[in-house]
């Protein structure tokens, strides 16, 4: 039965209480004058106990104040909404106009329960606002213009859904200690504590934990003082894993204590599997391009990266004047080497000399397989006699070490020049360094020879 249609009837108690919904009739006072079964239940209040109250003082129908006040003062009709214990109601206010003798003016109140509607209403506000995190979390991959930005703009991103004021992420090497990939909001203090590796035994505690994420809040933090010392109340740290195994650590914090709530932890749970999979498909991307400019055999920089890397030098050289030199290496009687000992051998061989190489270069260095048993190493902003003395050291440190268990020495020679007196471009340049070995060769083999010298 509608609420309305019963207030077009004399108002009589017993047919009041049919209504299912909670409702009240009061006066201009805004005193109960009637009320039903169900509002009686709703508020715990007898309903003799009601008749005279005011229905601003019950409990919890403060808020309703402004509402039946306006209501009473228009006489119009109005919709207002209220919180009772674990029930949100939206509550009908509207003037009644009763027939017969009793014509004073009467208002009614009734009360629908709307609960479930705002909590689907919530939920859905919810899983879009989840929806919109992945949406602009995954924009960091697909819109990055290159692979060594993503972190950067994912932890802007994460910043942005978290309103967060720190973060950081750190990934597990093969070598054993952690890397920092990407940081926002920390001071050059903590930077350099994260870049050392000071930070690794908390982030090996909670990769190895097998909590969802470890929460820190003002207490906890003062048991770690480089947390505190950088001024953070609140820090969740998640580990990060690609397929069964843990990759590293994704930590969040903040420099003014955060409550950590469901709507949070469910959030902050979701951007930690979510970076996951940005982290597994950045890993894929990066070894992708780590087989495409590298030698498979020897793990040196292969011969396309090293034209590419030439052409890049040569262009600054002609631009800023720039100087560089370049060495070509060949190992000695190679032939002869698989010929006695097999390909397999000649292969072990070629991989220990691109390791030498390696560790004896600069870091700077570009070295890379030139191909068979040649090597080549660009040195920047390197003259001909520095070129020329590191061409030796390299020599010496292969020629010293030993091979094949034991069982061979190797001798090396390799020829030198330099950009840009020994050629302006990188043709030029590469024939000048190739004369430069042939003519070690003719001479014996086991030696370092200089373009034009």
């Amino acid at each position: 039965m509608k609420l309305r249609s019963v207030f077009k009837k004399r108002l009589i108690a017993p047919c009041f209480d049919y209504i299912r919904e909670p409702a009240a009739i009061f006066d201009s006072g805004a005193c109960i004058v009637e009320t039903n079964e169900s509002m009686a239940r709703m508020v715990k209040i007898g309903k003799e106990s009601m008749q005279g109250m005011r229905i601003t003082d019950i409990e919890g129908f403060g808020p309703l104040a402004a509402g039946i006040e306006s209501s009473i003062r228009a006489g119009l009709e109005r919709i207002e909404q209220v919180r009772l214990a674990d029930h949100i109601y939206n509550a009908l206010i509207y003037p009644v106009k009763p027939d017969g003798e009793d014509r004073k003016k009467l208002f009614s109140i009734a009360f629908q329960d709307i609960t479930q509607f705002v909590d689907l209403e919530n939920e859905l506000v919810r899983r879009n606002r989840l929806l919109m995190t992945i949406n602009t979390i995954s924009t960091a991959f697909i819109y990055s213009e290159d692979i060594g930005s993503v972190f950067g703009k994912l932890l802007e991103k994460i910043q942005l859904v978290t309103d967060l004021g720190v973060c950081w992420i750190v990934l597990k090497e093969k070598e054993g200690g952690f890397v920092l990939r990407g940081a926002l909001g920390i001071s050059r203090d903590f930077r350099e504590k994260l870049e050392s590796g000071r930070l690794d035994g908390f982030h090996e505690m909670v990769m190895v934990s097998r909590e969802p994420f470890f929460v820190l809040e003002p207490e906890g933090l003062k048991d770690y003082p480089d947390f505190g010392a950088e001024g953070l109340a609140f820090l969740v740290a998640q580990p990060l894993a690609i397929g069964p195994d843990r990759a590293g650590v994704l930590a969040i914090g903040n420099r003014a204590p955060v409550s950590l709530g469901f709507d949070l932890a469910a959030l902050i749970h979701l951007i930690g599997n979510h970076v996951s999979l940005i982290i597994e498909k950045v890993r894929l991307y990066e070894e992708a391009e780590y087989l495409a400019r590298t030698d498979a055999l020897t793990g040196l920089f292969n011969l396309r990266y090293f034209y590419d890397a030439l052409g890049l030098e040569t262009a600054r050289g002609k631009r800023y004047g720039n100087r560089f030199s370049l060495t070509v290496f060949d190992i000695d009687d190679f032939k002869t080497i698989n010929d006695t000992y097999g390909h397999q051998a000649g292969d072990e061989v070629l991989r220990d000399i691109a390791s030498i190489m390696k560790q004896v270069s600069r870091e700077s260095d570009v070295v890379a397989r030139y191909g068979g048993e040649e090597f080549v190493i660009i040195l920047a902003s390197t003259s001909r006699e520095e070129a020329f003395k590191q061409a030796q050291r390299v020599k010496n440190a292969i020629e010293g070490g030993s091979y094949l268990g034991g069982k061979l020495k190797i001798s090396i020679s390799g020829g030198v020049a330099a950009f840009p007196e020994d050629g302006g471009d990188e043709k030029k340049l590469l024939y000048s360094a190739d004369m430069a070995l042939y003519e070690a060769k003719a001479m014996g083999k086991k030696q370092i020879r200089m373009a034009g010298g």
